[in-house]
């Protein structure tokens, strides 16, 4: 399990440099290895760098970008009123 002095963080986080990974590649690569290593993340906010690529790719505000169809046909309003029902 998680360990105060383990290294895992710093060693997965190497390892996607080396693999040269890039935004939300690398995001990923690092959550799966940190998560299967048996740590959970916590999400935070931290002064922005200007050199940091772990920003998305898409210069597109968070609140503006569109939601994507759900699978199957079904419509939030569809989703929304089925939950309805269960009373």
């Amino acid at each position: 399990m998680a360990d105060k002095d383990d290294d895992l963080f710093e060693t997965v986080s190497a390892m996607a440099d080396r693999l040269k990974l890039k935004g939300q590649e690398r995001t990923k690569y690092v959550h799966d290895h940190m998560t299967r290593g048996g740590y959970r993340a916590i999400p935070q906010y931290v002064p922005a760098d200007d050199g940091d690529d772990d920003d998305d790719d898409d210069d597109t505000p968070f609140f503006s970008r569109r939601r994507r169809k759900p699978r199957g046909g079904a419509t939030n309003r569809t989703k929304q009123r089925d939950e309805d029902d269960d009373w």
